[in-house]
């Protein structure tokens, strides 16, 4: 790489660390925000934000893997999809929080992702296929402290869920991270949004809740 695209891959790296922070806050924000129960318009206008902020950090993303080197792609991949795992799950949370699906989406981050890079392996494929746009549905969450209401939560999100064929295993996976919270949320939260984490996820927490197979 020549001196002149290394000092813009640096000033790239610095404004994208910028915006990861700026979204990192956002995000506690909403969080903050839907655990004190704040009014719908509040909550609207941190999600707003927080989408706007995830598309310019995208912008940002989408131009470092332009120019870094291919030894150096997979770990940013796997970084960014961090990102957009906490983006996806907060998205959907204040979704349903605010009990109406917003016309304002993140579409348009997804399509500007970059399309010719090739996969290093099948997980690095996995996160760079298009989120898609998932139906509302009106769910119980479940937070692992009373571990009896485990079933109860179970039966009613495989019968939403679970069951559904129109969802694939991401889809499904998307909407079980954004219902659990608190002991629950934090015993899969390591695990990013791939298909076969479903199945893990579900594993650990009927494991967690003391489920027999």
């Amino acid at each position: 790489m020549d001196a002149a695209n290394q000092a813009l891959l640096e000033r790239t790296k610095r404004a994208r660390s910028v915006s990861r922070s700026l979204v990192t806050k956002q995000i506690n924000k909403l969080e903050n925000e839907i655990n004190n129960s704040a009014d719908k318009t509040t909550v609207h206008e941190i999600y707003v934000q927080l989408i706007s902020k995830y598309e310019e950090l995208s912008t940002l993303d989408k131009e470092v893997e332009s120019l870094i080197n291919i030894e150096s792609l997979e770990d940013e991949i796997l970084t960014r999809e961090e990102y957009r795992d906490k983006f996806i799950i907060w998205k959907i949370r204040a979704e349903r929080y605010i009990g109406t699906v917003s016309s304002i989406t993140f579409q348009n981050s997804v399509e500007n992702q970059p399309q010719n890079v090739t996969p290093l392996n099948n997980t690095v494929s996995s996160v760079l296929t298009n989120q898609p746009r998932l139906p509302k549905l009106t769910l119980e969450s479940f937070s692992g402290k009373d571990i009896s209401s485990f079933p109860s939560f179970w039966a009613r999100f495989k019968s939403a869920v679970d069951d559904n064929s129109n969802l694939n295993d991401v889809d499904k996976f998307s909407y079980l991270k954004s219902v659990v919270t608190s002991d629950a949320e934090l015993a899969i939260r390591g695990l990013t949004l791939t298909p076969e984490n479903y199945a893990k996820a579900v594993k650990i927490l009927e494991i967690d809740s003391g489920v027999k197979n």
